[in-house]
């Protein structure tokens, strides 16, 4: 391999394989956030900025590892190849899962911003292809990566891949029933009461979801801040605690209402 091709080819790998290690860690952490893992200690606005900052990194530097190979002197890739897939004629499979993955990835960080319109159930529900995306981007490395022949390497991506989907069925169990068993015992203890709604202001961060599945409850005004109905008739109950499990700040709790006031007794003075 010429010297040019074999110093372009070494930046594209190192970069290749550090946005791969990024977006292990974005996977891996965005997991974590859904299940709430590290609220009770660490701010939500920094977890999620560290998300997004992984996720930001890792993509960069996804599309300067794509761009690079177009840098490669006498290289087969075409510019065509790197947003088409399936096109290249030397590696179509390899460079074809790739490209899926990277676009994927990327449309998967442009929905933040539609994340109100969607909803967060929706949001979540389009998120699970990020794992299918790793997927794509594991097998990519695996096929198409020059420096992927030793079995070290080999296993390292293998385990990466294997740990985040262990992980995704680990906490899917977990965020399938506690909420829901958890949901179920506040409805049949609150059924046919009126609930009081308190919003810890430390812990919310606006995103509108208790809007959107509570709208007569909760209302998110034009400067930011969120105003909400602090007694709940049960008719809205059901609502009220979809839009209690939906947020991922855990910032909405729920409590019953008191019925019966009991008054300290009175002291009698002797004449």
């Amino acid at each position: 391999m010429p010297t040019g091709q074999q110093s372009v080819h070494l930046v594209a790998a190192s970069v290749g394989f550090l946005s791969l290690i990024l977006l292990w860690l974005t996977v891996v952490w965005g997991t974590l956030l859904r299940v709430g893992w590290g609220l009770t200690r660490v701010r939500h606005q920094t977890l999620y900025g560290v998300h997004q900052t992984l996720t930001l990194v890792g993509l960069t530097l996804g599309v300067v590892h794509a761009l690079a190979q177009l840098a490669v002197p006498a290289g087969t890739v075409r510019l065509v190849d790197e947003w088409l897939p399936f096109t290249n004629g030397r590696d179509p499979f390899g460079i074809g899962v790739g490209v899926i993955s990277l676009e994927l990835l990327i449309s998967l960080a442009v929905s933040v911003l539609v994340q109100r319109i969607l909803g967060y159930h929706r949001w979540r529900m389009l998120h699970i292809t990020a794992y299918f995306a790793f997927t794509l981007l594991c097998a990519h490395v695996l096929i198409s990566g020059s420096d992927t022949r030793s079995t070290l390497v080999r296993a390292v991506v293998a385990v990466g891949w294997l740990s985040v989907l262990l992980l995704r069925v680990a906490t899917t169990y977990r965020a399938a029933s506690v909420p829901r068993r958890a949901a179920e015992r506040v409805a049949a203890r609150l059924s046919g009461r009126q609930v009081t709604v308190n919003v810890d202001p430390s812990r919310c961060v606006r995103f509108g979801f208790c809007e959107h599945e509570a709208p007569e409850i909760f209302q998110l005004r034009g400067d930011g801040r969120l105003t909400y109905r602090p007694a709940v008739p049960a008719r809205q109950l059901d609502q009220v605690i979809q839009a209690a499990r939906v947020c991922p700040a855990r910032a909405i709790v729920l409590s019953r209402a008191a019925t019966t006031m009991v008054m300290p007794a009175e002291r009698m003075e002797s004449r």
